[in-house]
């Protein structure tokens, strides 16, 4: 019993690393909106081409900045009137993680983070009080979900275990429910990856899950980071042929991201990013202070 506990709660510890990589939380606007309206949809979609817009500010305050100006349209009396209460909490999710997420890479320290996302957080367990889970939108619990794991950093052991264990279920039902959806496999595989030290054969379903993000992505954002993220596995397997034609598969896709040079920065010392995830203020250190890169990458 003891033993299935330390597992659970390692694999909850794991899951709270996803901070450093929670340009994981994308949302391309275009399959299972659920019951939002037409206009909702819209949004939606602005919502996540804002988001890739912002990648292309030339540092992440810049990016943080950009989207906290488009933060405010959502907030505007006009826009406000026109959603109603399930979206503007996808909405929120959505544009206040992104944010803390450039805050978090710039400081991890920085005063403000913590509260930034806490507060949201609890905006999430409030709804869930009062909506039964199982009839929530699902763009609503793949956003709760994203946020839930940046902010696990700051909870206690047993809270992390059972938000860790209920995330699970919930991706797996979503791999059988929509089987097409590319932003699915993109988070699925995330959580897969990032419990594979805990999880058997958690690593190889990453891998399968990644594929398939690549082979049903139809936007240039999800190719982006469908092919970023395979690439990590192929740079650990040693296979710079793949990594290199999935690189260059994903700076075709979105060209000239400040992500990109740190992607590649981090790859050409031999880390992957969920290696970096792990070990951030280590590996940075190492990355733009150590010159010496370890792997030669195109």
């Amino acid at each position: 019993m003891e033993k299935n506990k330390s597992r659970a709660f390692a694999l909850a510890k794991k899951l709270s690393r996803l901070c450093a990589l929670s340009v994981l939380c994308l949302f391309a606007g275009r399959a299972f909106a659920g019951d939002f309206s037409d206009y909702e949809k819209k949004l939606l979609s602005e919502i996540y081409d804002m988001r890739a817009r912002s990648r292309q500010e030339k540092d992440y305050l810049a990016s943080q900045a950009f989207l906290e100006e488009y933060h405010k349209k959502i907030w505007s009396d006009d826009v406000q009137s026109k959603i109603g209460d399930e979206a503007r909490l996808t909405f929120d999710n959505l544009l206040t993680l992104e944010r803390w997420q450039y805050l978090w890479e710039t400081d991890p320290e920085m005063d403000g983070l913590k509260p930034m996302i806490t507060e949201q957080y609890e905006k999430i367990i409030a709804w869930n009080e009062d909506h039964p889970f199982d009839e929530q939108n699902p763009y609503l619990k793949l956003s709760a979900f994203d946020l839930i794991n940046s902010t696990m950093q700051y909870m206690k052991r047993g809270q992390m275990i059972k938000l860790g264990l209920q995330e699970k279920k919930v991706y797996d039902k979503l791999l059988d429910t929509d089987p097409d959806n590319c932003i699915v496999y993109l988070n699925a595989g995330q959580f897969y990856y990032n419990v594979s030290e805990v999880l058997s054969g958690a690593k190889p379903k990453a891998k399968r899950i990644y594929i398939k993000a690549v082979e049903t992505a139809s936007n240039n954002y999800e190719k982006y980071f469908a092919n970023i993220f395979i690439a990590q596995m192929f740079l650990e397997e040693e296979n710079m042929d793949e990594y290199n034609q999935h690189i260059a598969a994903a700076e075709q896709a979105i060209p000239n991201t400040p992500y990109m040079d740190f992607v590649k920065a981090v790859n050409e010392k031999g880390y992957t990013l969920y290696e970096y995830a792990l070990h951030p203020a280590k590996i940075k250190k190492r990355v733009f202070v150590d010159k010496k890169a370890k792997v030669k990458i195109k």
